[in-house]
């Protein structure tokens, strides 16, 4: 079988060779009409385009980089699944590097980016200070848009979600049940953690309930042997405290739903002895046991955004006439047992 060419579907469409590959590059020039009929028939013949001409013709590789600080929660998994399918609505492709919650890896990541000519980065950043050197040489010449650790000092497209409001909402459900000394365990070096504590500082200021130092924690993510064994001693001086917590609130999903794990091994009984609510996009939060009362984010929502507005900068000719915009989706909050004791 004859490969499908930008001609062949010219000929078949009885159209411009142009036109066509206008419309598969969902030119604004081409009516929506038009668009509709050339991809359909792009699809019904499996063409696929060449990349190395496109790219040697318009200078873009249709090609967008995603470097993500971890890959391993539900939570970052469904922000890829975003970037991906509004990628695919595009005719886009999408390369993932994770840093591995490392600075030297994130740098790495960013540099094999731009080796790659991706037309644009969608970047986690560690914190709000990795790497700001590199991105401000890379921002120069490549579009780039920030998620998810929105706080970060750069001018272009930020898409996160209302922290502060999450840990606020969450804090309030404690305390309305009962439970008004609560912990917050944190990441240690984890870029939006101010944003989730000023929620949690604010709702025992609107409760008038006094903030007790002792109840912060935090955590490396670096690695799941090592996140076990400090959520471990961070309970165990909880526990020990003259007051202890009767509550925790996780700010990371991934803290979240190993917490849950620890404390089933130090066989401490969640709710009873102490409440469990977190930011975790899991699906298993209604299996685990007791169910996982969480702080819900709207992952691929946030991923399909990222992706829309790298895709307008790409395709925007003045971009010093962008006005960048900070999107801040709302979380949800799923109660369950291991707050309901």
């Amino acid at each position: 079988m004859a490969k499908t060419t930008l001609k062949s579907l010219a000929r078949e469409l009885n159209l411009s060779v142009s036109t066509v590959s206008k419309a598969l590059n969902d030119s604004y020039e081409i009516s929506e009409v038009t668009k509709e009929k050339v991809k359909a028939l792009a699809e019904k013949l499996n063409y696929k385009p060449n990349v190395l001409a496109q790219f040697l013709k318009t200078g873009r590789t249709r090609t967008i980089g995603v470097v993500i600080p971890k890959m391993t929660s539900p939570f970052e998994s469904q922000i890829i699944e975003g970037i991906q399918q509004a990628a695919i609505e595009k005719n886009y492709r999408t390369v993932v590097i994770s840093s591995l919650e490392d600075e030297k890896m994130e740098r790495l990541a960013l540099e094999s980016m731009v080796d790659k000519s991706v037309d644009a980065i969608l970047f986690c950043p560690l914190n709000e200070s990795s790497n700001t050197d590199l991105i401000g040489e890379i921002i120069k010449y490549t579009p780039l848009v920030i998620f998810d650790r929105t706080n970060y000092p750069v001018d272009t497209h930020k898409i996160g979600v209302l922290n502060a409001e999450g840990t606020y909402n969450a804090c309030m459900h404690l305390f309305n049940s009962g439970r008004d000394k609560v912990a917050i365990f944190c990441g240690a070096d984890l870029g939006l953690t101010p944003d989730r504590i000023s929620g949690y500082t604010k709702a025992h200021e609107d409760k008038a309930i006094p903030l007790n130092n002792d109840y912060y924690a935090y955590c490396s993510l670096k690695s799941i042997g090592e996140l076990h064994r400090e959520l471990e001693e961070n309970v165990t001086r909880l526990l020990a405290l003259p007051i202890p917590p009767n509550a925790i609130l996780a700010i990371s999903d991934t803290i979240t739903t190993h917490l849950l794990g620890v404390l089933a091994q130090m066989e401490i009984a969640v709710p009873d002895e102490i409440a469990v609510i977190g930011f975790a996009n899991t699906e298993l939060a209604l299996s685990l046991n007791p169910s996982l009362s969480t702080i819900r984010q709207p992952a691929r929502d946030i991923g399909h955004i990222s992706f829309k507005k790298a895709y307008e900068i790409i395709n925007t000719k003045y971009k010093n006439q962008i006005e960048w915009q900070d999107i801040k989706l709302p979380t949800t909050i799923q109660l369950r047992k291991s707050t309901k004791g």
